[in-house]
């Protein structure tokens, strides 16, 4: 028959006779059944195929590819925040890319022990990851494939506790940020609001001294957190020197409004990375202050406010109140600073007072010594 020389037609196997019409769907090469060139019908079949766009082709149902796109259609997705469902679906798609032609129904605890350890070098995305799988798992409840939820047998790794900064390396990163990483520095500490809310700030929410929002955490059953935070004055004298391109209290080098915490987050790091910034971490760690390999993040600015609004006086209701977490939050993270006020009114009573018994001490001894 020859080389047959029709757009898109090929005879498989060569010389059989048998033609297909190909086309690409999804990447690969499909073949569709033509009839014999001779046929009354070959043209119009023909001119279809080559018109007819093809159909898209849908993950497999049942599969975690389709599990995931049936979940960002929930209503338990769309209750979240907007910021929320940017940062997990970024972890969705990770699970749709490597793990997508998996089913749901074959999904183990030893699988996902796997899964999660392939980010143990950064166990906070491994956590991540676990959290946004663990959702996806239970929607998979929901929908009636599998009836418990494999991901609660994995535990997260452990990646230590937000600390706050101490006072040292708080001097060096204000005195060595750029004036927007400073001001963020100064809005985290001063506000101990979340990096998200710090980002969202505006100066239509400052009402005689004092940021009034609602915290963009949504919380079990819808729940939302409003807040008024009393403004430091260092927090005010910061932000009059900077200029007031946005409507937000920080913004880009553009002037445009932050719109993911990950500008922040990566400026932080590049702080933490300059030299003094390091020499000032290595003397903390040689005077033993902090743990070798200690980490500093935005959230641990969060609990340097709750220490410092709990030495004010301030009960565990008001500072909760002000910060926008529970009194027992609010307790654990100023565990340190009670322990500090305790020990100083201690010293206080102890050095005050007068320590008696001495001379029955002495007669004890001398009674000892002639013995």
């Amino acid at each position: 028959m020859g080389r047959f020389a029709v757009k898109n037609v090929t005879e498989r196997p060569p010389g059989s006779g048998q033609l297909y019409f190909r086309r690409k769907i999804a990447g690969k090469d499909t073949y569709h059944r033509l009839p014999a060139v001779d046929d009354p019908t070959f043209h119009e079949i023909y001119r279809q195929l080559s018109s007819t766009a093809p159909a898209r082709v849908g993950p497999k149902h049942g599969t975690l590819h389709w599990l995931a796109l049936d979940y960002r259609g929930s209503v338990e997705w769309q209750a979240k925040s907007a910021r929320t469902r940017e940062n997990q679906d970024r972890y969705i798609q990770l699970i749709i890319d490597e793990h997508g032609h998996r089913t749901v129904t074959g999904v183990r605890p030893f699988m996902i022990y796997k899964m999660r350890d392939a980010y143990a070098e950064t166990p906070g995305k491994a956590n991540v990851w676990l959290s946004v799988f663990g959702s996806l798992m239970r929607h998979a409840i929901k929908l009636g494939l599998i009836d418990k939820n494999p991901a609660n047998e994995v535990p997260v790794l452990k990646t230590g506790e937000h600390e706050p900064w101490p006072v040292d390396l708080l001097r060096v990163c204000l005195e060595e940020a750029t004036p927007m990483t400073r001001l963020a520095i100064i809005t985290g500490l001063c506000s101990g609001q979340r990096i998200g809310d710090c980002i969202r700030m505006q100066y239509g929410w400052i009402t005689a001294g004092i940021m009034e929002f609602t915290q963009e955490k949504v919380r079990k059953g819808g729940v939302t957190k409003d807040v008024a935070v009393p403004m430091h004055p260092l927090w005010t004298e910061e932000l009059a020197k900077l200029p007031r391109k946005s409507v937000t209290l920080l913004y880009e080098r553009t002037g445009a409004p932050f719109k993911t915490t990950a500008a922040i987050q990566e400026r932080l790091r590049k702080l933490m990375d300059k030299e003094p910034v390091r020499e000032v971490l290595e003397d903390l760690i040689a005077r033993e202050t902090i743990k070798e390999g200690a980490t500093f993040t935005f959230h641990g600015l969060r609990k340097n406010a709750c220490c410092y609004l709990l030495e004010t006086g301030l009960n565990d209701s008001e500072v909760g109140s002000i910060l926008g977490m529970s009194p027992e939050i609010v307790r654990h993270y100023g565990k340190r600073t009670r322990a500090l006020m305790v020990a100083r009114g201690a010293a206080d009573r102890m050095t005050g007072g007068k320590i008696i018994g001495l001379s029955g001490a002495k007669v004890a001894m001398a009674t000892a010594k002639n013995g």
